[in-house]
């Protein structure tokens, strides 16, 4: 039985935009009678840090309410998990890039033909056309289209 989960991104993300959050991702999982739903939240553009602990269970609170006047899988039961994406996710939106602002970022970056050249540097810049990693291509800005995928570093002092 698959699960569509445009009605239920579409019930959540207003509600969740008043407290400041983005809808990140939403995951359907049903294997025999277990069936998972998992909605990732994350703060929106302008804020660096994590998602705090508070937050997290707060919107847990108000995403259970919103999806109480939901058929999400007719009468079976189902697991709810609310959740942030995590400090190694995947950099795929300008917004991803503005909330790493000041981390170190490694980029692979699609060159002509097969070539992927890796960049790494802290990020110093982000605007809607691309990014600019300290060290980088002698400081000019990166493209978003040359970007094939980027994470944040994460280092364990």
């Amino acid at each position: 039985m698959a699960l569509h989960t445009d009605r239920i991104r579409d019930e959540l993300a207003g509600p969740l935009a008043e407290a400041g959050l983005v809808v990140e991702d939403i995951r359907a999982h049903a294997a025999g009678r277990h069936r998972t739903l998992t909605i990732v939240v994350d703060l929106d553009a302008e804020h660096a840090e994590p998602v705090p602990f508070d937050t997290v269970t707060e919107a847990t609170r108000t995403v259970s309410e919103l999806l109480d006047g939901i058929d999400v899988w007719g009468e079976h039961p189902y697991t709810l998990e609310v959740t942030s994406p995590g400090a190694e996710r995947p950099l795929t939106q300008p917004r991803h890039f503005r909330r790493a602002r000041g981390r170190r970022v490694r980029a692979e970056l699609a060159g002509s033909g097969d070539a992927v050249e890796v960049a790494e540097g802290v990020l110093t810049d982000v605007d809607a056309d691309g990014i600019v990693l300290e060290g980088v291509r002698d400081g000019r800005r990166i493209p978003f289209a040359d970007v094939a995928a980027a994470r944040v570093v994460v280092s364990l002092r």
